[in-house]
């Protein structure tokens, strides 16, 4: 079969797959109306594309830009009689409708793996349309404005701020500070949004899993409080907090391995050793408790705060910058211990900073990949007995026991990893 025809079949097809969804959505929305561009449409403007392209490369160059401009002008034609006449501009069609002529230029330019997963890309996006919709309602202004400051911030920063070590021991480098906060708040942002996304009536399990990307110490006291309003779900709220505390160690893995993949290589085993107590828990619990959490489903899911406050950034750099001149401080007087004296204590504090000052620290040659390793563990060990140290002093009974177990046994098992290691 000549070249030319399977492009023409495949940019048909891709096109008149883009038209089903827009004839769908239009008889959907509008049953009454005729559909002005369905699969037929779509899939000519599919081949239009395809030839335009074909006769560029082979006859006269300037056609497959001239056959777009025409394009333009004809959906721009379209589009200016719709909103005369319906008072609706039908943006989104006009916009597919080039895209879809491009798809043929790709497809007669060989790219058809692209074509194809652009193609169904734009269907998944275009019927997601009410989905979408649904899910933008869940943020407040405050959240666009915080993530439109925190991205323009970023984009000028980052750029600009020097790549290279001050103060004393060399520990100050603006960019690999900034870096980490971008890194973790971006991490930490898709769990935030998750949380907004799933909502309230979710359960408490869900709260936990998704508590553990937004907030561990956030999701830990959330739960403590709410087991003291609920003493009855006190269990489930424990199930909960262990579900935060174990998909934390998941984000610190992702967090490490972004910045130092030898030092994840180091520490993986540990982790999922320290994991161990915590999975076993939760697969016991998951059994039990499934009707629990459903009634549980009125709980605000661990009511964290908008991880791209540029606050909250800006303290977690400061955060980070001194916890990296601590360690090497601790490192250059008293050697190793003091490098796990440093961690055990940062651990307590905040889990992300320390794990990023060590995977920086091993990938610039300051701390070897085996102490790295054991030192991230015994910050887990440190997050671990917080932890339980909150749930302790402000959770239901029901609540502290089986955290305690799962988490003392999640502490012991990090302390045997790091003796092991």
């Amino acid at each position: 079969m000549p070249e030319l025809l399977k492009a023409l079949l495949v940019s048909a097809s891709l096109g008149a797959l883009v038209g089903l969804e827009r004839q769908w959505s239009g008889q959907r929305n509008h049953p009454k109306a005729e559909t002005v561009a369905g699969a037929r449409t779509f899939a000519l403007w599919g081949v239009l594309g395809t030839l335009c392209a074909w006769i560029d490369r082979s006859h006269q160059p300037g056609i497959f830009l001239a056959g777009f401009v025409g394009m333009v002008l004809l959906v721009s034609l379209f589009l200016f009689r719709r909103a005369v006449r319906d008072r609706d501009i039908g943006l989104t069609t006009g916009a597919v409708s080039l895209a879809t002529y491009l798809l043929g230029g790709l497809v007669s330019y060989g790219e058809v793996k692209t074509a194809v997963v652009v193609a169904v890309s734009l269907v998944v996006l275009l019927a997601s349309k009410d989905w979408l919709h649904r899910m933008s309602r869940k943020f407040t202004s405050a959240d666009v404005y915080q993530a439109l400051q925190f991205a323009a911030v970023t984009g000028i920063v980052l750029p600009l701020v020097p790549d290279r070590p001050y103060g004393p021991y060399g520990a100050f480098n603006p960019f690999n500070i900034w870096l980490m906060v971008v890194l973790v708040s971006g991490l930490g942002f898709a769990g935030y949004v998750a949380v907004r996304i799933f909502g309230e009536n979710r359960g408490l399990a869900m709260t936990g899993l998704l508590g553990g990307l937004a907030s561990s110490t956030a999701t830990t006291l959330a739960m403590s409080r709410e087991s003291r309003v609920r003493p009855a779900l006190g269990q489930v709220c424990a199930l909960a907090v262990i579900l935060a505390c174990t998909v934390m160690l998941g984000r610190v893995a992702v967090l490490v391995g972004a910045v130092s993949p030898a030092l994840l290589g180091a520490a993986a085993p540990w982790l999922a050793l320290t994991a161990v107590p915590a999975l076993v828990f939760a697969a016991w619990s998951w059994r039990h408790f499934r009707g629990e959490e459903t009634a549980a489903g009125t709980t605000s899911p661990a009511e964290a705060h908008n991880p791209l406050s540029l606050r909250v950034a800006i303290q977690f750099a400061i955060l980070y910058a001194l916890i990296v001149l601590l360690v090497k401080w601790a490192q250059d007087v008293f050697g190793g211990a003091g490098l796990y004296a440093a961690s055990f204590l940062s651990g307590l504090t905040d889990l992300d900073a320390i794990s990023l000052s060590l995977a920086q620290l091993q990938k610039t040659g300051h701390v070897p990949a085996g102490e790295g390793a054991r030192a991230l563990v015994i910050a887990a060990m440190a997050n671990a007995l917080l932890k339980a140290g909150l749930t302790v002093t402000l959770g239901s009974v029901s609540m502290r026991r089986p955290v305690m177990l799962v988490l003392g046994a999640t502490a012991l098992c990090a302390g045997l990893a790091a003796w092991l290691i």
